[in-house]
C-alpha cells in the first residue's frame, strides 16, 4: 500500500507518526512481528517525508538571511553618485592622500 504522504500538513504528519508509534507498540507486546515490519516500514516513510520538510524550511530560512553576493569588499566601492575624487588608490587599493 502506498500513500502519499507529501499532501499531508506537518501537524497530519505529526498525528501519523504518534499513531504509528502506539500501533507498534500494541503490536510488540501481541508478538506481531510481521505487522511491526508494516508499520515501522510506513514510520520510516513518514518520518523521512518529515525530514525532508524540516530540512527544505531550514535551507528555506537560511537563503533568506544569506546575501545574493558574498563578495567582501564590494559595499566599499564608490557608486556612480559618489564624489569621492579627492582619494585615489593604487593596483593594491591602498590608498593615497
Amino acid at each position: 500500500m502506498y500513500t502519499d504522504y507529501k499532501s499531508l500538513t506537518e501537524e497530519d504528519l505529526d498525528k501519523k507518526i504518534t499513531d504509528l508509534q502506539s500501533k507498534m507498540e500494541i503490536a510488540y507486546r501481541l508478538g506481531q512481528e510481521h505487522v511491526m515490519e508494516q508499520l515501522q516500514h510506513h514510520l520510516d516513510e513518514l518520518k523521512l517525508e518529515y525530514s525532508e520538510r524540516f530540512e527544505k524550511m531550514k535551507f528555506d530560512l537560511i537563503n533568506q538571511k544569506t546575501p545574493n553576493s558574498m563578495v567582501i569588499g564590494e559595499d566599499d566601492e564608490p557608486t556612480d553618485g559618489d564624489d569621492n575624487t579627492s582619494e585615489k588608490t593604487t593596483k593594491d587599493n591602498k590608498r593615497i592622500s
